[in-house]
């Protein structure tokens, strides 16, 4: 009966623990995602200059393998009289964080 109190409290500080380490590693993937935003927005301007873009959007993050992951995002592009979306996706290591490639392509 005396160990309660302190399996209580055991079990408090780990939960602690958990919550602190999981909202640091959020704010780390939301300045990581930031970072590539920037990179993919720069390269979607370049291809498509003197276009208005809309709808914004991140779609989402993909461990492609062991030595890249892929961030994704999406824009809908109104260029003269035409209206598509356009997809890019940053490569990056996930480790180092280096980028490796960004493709920008027309859905």
């Amino acid at each position: 009966m005396k160990s309660l109190p302190y399996t209580i409290a055991l079990l408090f500080c780990g939960l602690i623990i958990v919550s602190m380490a999981a909202k640091g590693h959020s704010t780390d993937t939301d300045e990581s995602v930031q970072k590539w935003e920037q990179l993919a927005w720069s390269k979607i301007q370049d291809e498509y200059k003197g276009a208005s873009f809309s709808d914004y959007a991140y779609m989402g993050r993909t461990e492609v393998n062991d030595q890249q992951t892929k961030d994704v995002f999406r824009v809908t592009v109104r260029q003269k009289d035409d209206t598509f979306s356009v997809r890019a996706e940053v490569y990056f290591h996930p480790v180092t964080n280096h980028m490796i490639s960004i493709n920008v392509f027309r859905l």
